[in-house]
């Protein structure tokens, strides 16, 4: 399974343009990240996040390693592009909730631009609203989803859209996600900001956004590593 894996983020990386650069080891042992990362939550404090749109210091309650969502969209201090995303998630089990409202949350890259959907869509034949979906763009290849109350994980490659001297946009973002270690979406473009068509793209980095849309879906074990 390891060496399928990193078979996967290998081929996933070619496929959307982001080599990496050999140097010193990104391991010495058997470190769970890897050392040109940047971590952003793990497990002791949200010192790395903000309340989204402001400074005030992100409300979410941290407890027991992980962070679980309430009180607004955190995002983080720090302004990323192209990058390599790793987000644990556990959605709850709310019975009562139907669609949208199971355990609703999202990741999203360079701002309020590009989400990827966090759903309880266990079992379910996935669209583009979804778990795993590239939201209202595209769903994921596969439903790769864990039971809800169980630690799920979000590999995501991120390319920025590109534009030239002039400020037009030559390129679209794109993007690649494993979810639990299975490839869900292939070097995806995205034609415009999944919020809406009349969003205009991002020139500029953008912080990582965590959604609060009032269900409490947790999270652990953030980091990312800027491509």
């Amino acid at each position: 399974m390891r060496y399928a894996t990193s078979c996967a983020l290998a081929l996933i990386a070619a496929a959307s343009g982001l080599v990496p650069v050999f140097g010193a080891e990104l391991f010495k042992a058997d470190e769970p990240v890897p050392a040109d990362a940047i971590v952003l939550f793990d497990g002791k404090d949200l010192s790395q996040w903000v309340l989204c749109d402001s400074e005030t210091p992100a409300p979410w309650k941290v407890e027991n390693g992980y962070v679980q969502a309430g009180g607004g969209d955190i995002c983080t201090k720090r302004s990323f592009k192209d990058c390599q995303l790793h987000v644990e998630f556990w959605v709850p089990l709310m019975p009562d909730r139907r669609g949208q409202g199971r355990g609703n949350s999202g990741v999203f890259l360079q701002g309020w631009n590009y989400e990827v959907q966090i759903l309880d869509s266990y079992g379910l034949k996935s669209g583009a609203g979804d778990c795993g979906a590239i939201y209202s763009i595209s769903p994921p290849m596969t439903n790769a989803c864990r039971p809800p109350e169980h630690w799920q994980t979000f590999d995501i490659f991120f390319h920025a859209p590109r534009f030239d001297d002039s400020g037009k946009k030559i390129a679209n973002a794109r993007m690649s996600v494993l979810q639990n270690g299975v490839w869900i979406q292939e070097d995806v473009e995205i034609p415009h900001p999944t919020p809406g068509e009349s969003m205009q793209d991002p020139k500029d980095p953008g912080p990582v956004r965590l959604q609060d849309h009032g269900c409490p879906v947790r999270f652990r074990n953030i980091w990312i590593r800027p491509l």
